[in-house]
């Protein structure tokens, strides 16, 4: 998995290694983290339309998702799919299950972020019907405070 978010994600800063997010993920909430496996003997024919979403229990990674909830509103993080794998469904089929899996513990909007310059990705959510909620996104770094 942390081969397919360095591979996805090339520019993030150092403190989104993937390593490390993985592991602040799993000892978290492991259950709002999905990957997306390929068996292995259709791992070289190179289809992503039967992969299974679940856990990484064997096949090839080819796709993986984050999410969080705070009692609030829930947030989609690092959403990724092996380039050979994209347009055959597999994110689409990790959003829906984080979905699924939000509403269930009674979460009611989820949000998530990209970045404006990449119109391949919005154009992907606005196609699963998510909408701009024209809104500002502040930060601050916690390690840069006196």
């Amino acid at each position: 998995m942390a081969a397919l978010w360095a591979e996805a994600f090339p520019d993030d800063p150092a403190r989104n290694e993937p390593h490390g997010m993985i592991a602040r993920k799993l000892a978290r909430d492991p259950e709002l983290f999905w990957v997306a496996c390929v068996p292995a003997a259709d791992a070289r024919a190179g289809s992503g339309s039967d992969a299974a979403v679940g856990d990484a229990g064997g096949g090839e990674v080819i796709g993986a998702l984050m999410a969080g909830y705070d009692g609030v509103r829930g947030w989609l993080y690092h959403l990724a799919v092996a380039p050979e794998h994209r347009r055959g469904g597999v994110a689409t089929a990790l959003v829906a299950r984080a979905v699924d899996e939000l509403r269930a513990v009674g979460c009611l909007k989820v949000n998530l972020q990209v970045r404006e310059t990449n119109r391949e990705v919005r154009a992907f959510y606005a196609s699963l019907g998510w909408t701009e909620d024209h809104s500002a996104s502040l930060g601050r770094m916690i390690s840069d405070s006196p």
